[in-house]
């Protein structure tokens, strides 16, 4: 059999890679739990995904020219260009509005994550830790939240509404 070669284009290369990320996201947290517990890898995913999120960002906000955003407008124009370099909708589909001057709200109506600790038949034990990952964006913005977010299971592996308000300090 014979095969056509083909080159990928570079949204195919960024899908790729992206997969391949998340794909060992999902086995290293697999085997911290097989290790030594849920709790502990519940504990150690939020801390790491949250230093994933300070450093992601930090060097977006480097490559684009920004030392940090002063406001919720700024950082809702960061959080776009975060939002389609690391998350695209084709990974999860995210509503983000103002709510306030000094608040926004983050809905997910699709994510990625949800779809895979179902498959994997962890959501009822997993602790999300999607909002973690903005929350270190927000570290990388110098925009500390008003509350430290509580850890959380998935609400959409409950069948509830997946919200988040983020309010700066």
């Amino acid at each position: 059999m014979t095969s056509e070669r083909r080159t990928l284009d570079n949204g195919e290369e960024q899908d790729l890679l992206r997969r391949n990320w998340y794909w060992h996201d999902a086995r290293w947290y697999a085997s911290v739990a097989a290790e030594f517990g849920i709790e502990a890898a519940n504990r150690l995913n939020r801390a790491n995904v949250r230093a994933l999120g300070r450093t992601e960002m930090r060097r977006l906000m480097k490559a684009l020219g920004v030392d940090r955003a002063t406001n919720v407008a700024q950082a809702l124009e960061l959080f776009a260009a975060g939002q389609r370099l690391y998350v695209p909708t084709s990974l999860m589909d995210a509503e983000v509005y103002p709510a306030s001057d000094g608040s926004y709200e983050v809905r997910f109506q699709r994510c990625f994550v949800h779809e895979n600790i179902v498959r994997a038949d962890i959501a009822g034990a997993y602790h999300c830790a999607v909002f973690d990952r903005i929350e270190g964006w927000h570290d990388a913005w110098e925009l500390p939240l008003a509350q430290p977010l509580p850890a959380r299971t998935c609400a959409l592996a409950a069948g509830q509404e997946c919200r988040q308000r983020f309010t700066i300090r």
